[in-house]
């Protein structure tokens, strides 16, 4: 058969004709999807949205920004975030710490109804990444967007995440803090210990007299000489048993001495190291700014009823009209 015999039943007059043809079959099958996609619509769970914006912080410490001397731009905690700060408290909030920290917090296993399944966490893990979500905006803030079927609930749990997260995030700073003071403590303690035993030992040679030890042997020599020009053989005895006794401990003090001035100056070092530590060890500043709270919504976010019925309505009637044309078309084919 040639092509100029054939029918074409999918142009647009034959289709015209066949779906006037059908028209009540059609009709009774919009009908029928409009009221199952209403039903199913008001069967959905309604649920609310809440959401919670927030600006990642620079994440100084604090011992930089109020210690340190030397000019700095990055020491001002004050700031926002730039893309690593973002990136880094979004993979916190992404965490699976996050995410059973928050079931711990709100019971979201019982509260979704999971708890006498066998796989219960995995079915969680899929709730939770269905009702909780963490993105990027167009203007370098992170979103956290709840869902749930209580307004009220959407948004405690919208600023639980937030509040975790940065439970989270500087318990991870707090680590590495300790850690980096222990070791300072460690140090300065050591340093400390050792100059309390020097000025034990130079206590005795001040016991004996010995206090500047440049100053008091020139003055002495400067008084023998004298007492020596005078005659003043007393002078010169008491004098000369004076210098003796420098004579004697002269090599001990000097030894006292310069491990003193050195550890002086190391333990000036590792004090301010110390109490940088300290400060970052024992304070803490949020790791982000709080542009909006979450708060109860006041109207529903799902299911949207209008779309759900319009949408359903209208792929029942394609698939129907597709399934009449090709079973139209099998039985043309059929009797030929």
């Amino acid at each position: 058969m040639s092509t100029e015999n054939k029918p074409e039943i999918f142009d647009s007059g034959n289709l015209l004709v066949f779906i006037s043809s059908r028209w009540k079959s059609l009709l009774i099958i919009t009908i029928v999807a409009m009221v199952l996609s209403t039903i199913i619509s008001f069967i959905l769970p309604e649920k609310y949205k809440a959401t919670v914006v927030l600006f990642p912080s620079q994440n100084n410490n604090l011992s930089r920004a109020f210690l340190s001397e030397k000019a700095d731009e990055t020491k001002d905690f004050l700031a926002f975030g730039e893309d690593n700060n973002v990136e880094q408290m979004l993979q916190v909030l992404k965490s699976d710490q996050l995410m059973f920290a928050l079931e711990k917090r709100y019971n979201l296993i019982k509260n979704y109804g999971l708890e006498k399944e066998w796989d219960k966490y995995y079915l969680f893990k899929g709730y939770y990444e269905e009702l909780f979500s963490y993105s990027i905006t167009q203007y370098e803030s992170i979103e956290i967007t709840v869902m749930d079927k209580k307004p009220e609930v959407a948004a405690l749990m919208a600023n639980g995440a937030a509040y975790l997260a940065d439970s989270i995030f500087q318990g991870i700073v707090k680590q590495r803090a300790l850690s980096a003071y222990f070791i300072v403590k460690g140090q300065f303690d050591s340093a400390t210990a050792l100059s309390n035993k020097l000025e034990d030992s130079m206590n005795y040679y001040r016991s004996i007299g010995i206090l500047n030890w440049e100053y008091q042997v020139k003055e002495l020599t400067a008084g023998y000489a004298d007492a020596e020009v005078k005659g003043n053989a007393e002078a010169i005895k008491s004098i000369s048993d004076k210098l003796k006794v420098f004579q004697q401990n002269g090599k001990g003090y000097w030894i006292i001495a310069n491990e003193l001035e050195n550890n002086f100056i190391w333990l000036k070092q590792i004090k301010t190291s110390y109490e940088e530590a300290k400060v970052n060890a024992e304070q803490k500043i949020p790791s982000f700014f709080v542009a909006d709270k979450a708060v109860p919504a006041d109207r529903k976010s799902y299911p949207i009823r209008g779309l759900i019925v319009a949408g359903g309505t209208l792929a029942a009637l394609f698939i129907s009209l597709l399934i009449l044309l090709i079973g139209n078309r099998l039985k043309i084919i059929k009797k030929k």
